[in-house]
């Protein structure tokens, strides 16, 4: 047998919904990408620069979600902290929310929008494997808010029984440290507009970026959901 024909990922088809570090930032090329073409993976990605998880942005994951195709597929990935992780939200109890065990979820904050992210996916897509992009550190975010942030989502995540691809604690990817931050990260494309450009400010990573620190641990990820 050839090695196209063990890789369990071939022929998949992947949906992407989040934020611009799924999506890919300026240059709409990120992990997905890298991991669909290698693998010969049909993939559609929804996700939008700048999406917040809560349903007070208008540009929000949620929405990603509610206006994506029904057909479903056999795996999907997204996240869901970066563009709510500010002092406001997790300071103030009614813009974070709670975790809830009823049926009432309120989109409007930050747990009821994660909660209703992960039963929108469970449902609507039922049968397709999931998995959560936990994102890497970075420095244009308040580390003790995203410390908040990223334990409660991984909670949420264990509530719904949603496995992780958890980039913020293990991965090597702190962006904290300069010269990560600078050999990592691109916030403006390179001359020919691809994410090959360094010096960025931490968060969203550049191809080496990827290739080093996403790519490897979010593949086995989707082959180990994709073989049990």
């Amino acid at each position: 047998m050839t090695e196209k024909s063990n890789n369990p990922l071939n022929g998949k088809v992947l949906y992407a919904f989040g934020t611009s570090i799924v999506n890919g930032h300026l240059a709409n090329t990120s992990f997905v990408d890298d991991i669909g073409q290698a693998n010969q993976m049909t993939y559609r990605k929804f996700c939008v620069n700048g999406a917040a998880a809560r349903t007070t942005d208008t540009n929000n994951i949620v929405t990603q979600i509610e206006n994506a195709p029904t057909k479903v597929p056999d795996l999907i990935v997204f996240d869901a902290v970066d563009n709510d992780a500010y002092a406001q939200v997790v300071d103030d109890p009614q813009i974070m929310g709670q975790i809830t065990y009823d049926d009432a979820l309120d989109s409007k904050t930050y747990c009821g929008a994660v909660e209703t992210i992960c039963r929108l996916l469970e449902t609507k897509y039922q049968g397709a494997k999931l998995l959560y992009i936990a994102t890497h550190k970075t420095p244009a975010r308040d580390l003790r808010v995203q410390n908040v942030m990223q334990a409660t989502a991984l909670k949420i995540m264990r509530k719904w029984s949603i496995a992780v691809a958890d980039l913020y604690t293990a991965g090597n990817f702190n962006a904290f440290l300069e010269q990560y931050q600078h050999d990592y990260s691109y916030d403006t494309v390179d001359h020919n507009g691809s994410n090959h450009a360094v010096g960025g400010t931490g968060t969203h990573p550049n191809a080496a970026g990827y290739r080093l620190f996403y790519d490897p641990i979010i593949t086995q990820k989707l082959k180990t959901l994709v073989t049990v």
